[in-house]
């Protein structure tokens, strides 16, 4: 139900209704019981699917879901749902979420991107991730972390061998899958690539993913360096998105300092990490 109302607020905030569509120039591709939905409400939703707006498969998937929610939209309205208390709460904080969104894509847009020694430097300070990028393949062995049954920090420290972990888990009546994975040393996050890089051919990876644990068996060990022009690529997305995010928290920071915010639940004021004046 949750779900449902949010994305029934989301809609009526992106612009389906006819009122909405009607002061926007944008060729109207359909109407629904009089209600139009325009072709910038289209791209608009193609675009935050992060599908491929140029397939026409996708597109035609797309309007056809514009066209049902539309409907629902209407069913919903004619119910009053809009008034609903739960609706109006759920409208209020997809309001906000759109406003912050707002105000940082604003702002994002001014920043100037990374520069040509930027790029070149940052290429140059991560030998990982560019000119010895290694791709280590991997024998995967994934079960549950049953914790009664399981003493994991002794496994890690004593198991050497995927064999032997496979006969303790299958002693303990353990079911675990088998596979097979590459680990790319340019996508991995830095605390995953600091405790891979000093690895060598049989050693074990443990990894935990929500509640399973993933053990991996280095195969083999391949040095792959990146080629130049995607190297520049990646290096100036990375940066760029690092800009970003410290832009974000520098802004959030130096709004916090000029503002009044009293928390009035000790537990959460306890807990958070704003400051109050």
């Amino acid at each position: 139900m949750k779900n449902i109302i949010t994305n029934f607020c989301l809609l009526i905030l992106t612009g389906c209704s006819g009122q909405q569509n009607s002061s926007i120039n944008s060729p109207v591709l359909a109407k629904v019981n009089g209600d139009e939905i325009s072709a910038y409400t289209l791209q608009n939703e193609l675009k935050a699917s992060q599908q491929n707006a140029d397939d026409r498969a996708v597109a035609k998937k797309v309007f056809a879901g514009l066209v049902d929610r539309q409907l629902l939209v209407q069913e919903a309205l004619k119910l009053d749902l809009e008034r609903a208390p739960e609706v109006i709460q759920a409208i209020e904080s997809a309001k906000a979420k759109i406003y912050a969104q707002a105000y940082l894509s604003k702002k994002i847009a001014k920043l100037s991107s990374a520069s040509e020694s930027e790029i070149n430097q940052y290429i140059e300070s991560h030998p990982d991730k560019f000119g010895h990028r290694k791709v280590f393949k991997m024998q995967d062995v994934v079960f549950a972390n049953d914790q009664s049954l399981l003493d994991l920090p002794s496994i890690e420290k004593e198991v050497l061998t995927l064999t032997e972990l496979k006969t303790i888990l299958s002693t303990k009546g353990i079911t675990f899958e088998t596979g097979d994975s590459q680990l790319f040393t340019d996508r991995l996050p830095d605390n995953v690539l600091n405790k891979i890089k000093p690895m060598k051919k049989g050693d074990l990876l443990f990894l935990h993913s929500n509640n399973n644990i993933i053990v991996k068996s280095i195969e083999d060990i391949v040095e792959q360096p990146m080629p130049e022009k995607s190297a520049h690529l990646f290096a100036s997305r990375l940066l760029n998105q690092q800009k970003q995010q410290e832009f974000v928290a520098q802004e959030i920071a130096r709004l916090k300092a000029l503002a009044t915010i009293d928390v009035l639940d000790p537990e959460l004021n306890e807990q958070s990490q704003v400051v109050n004046h």
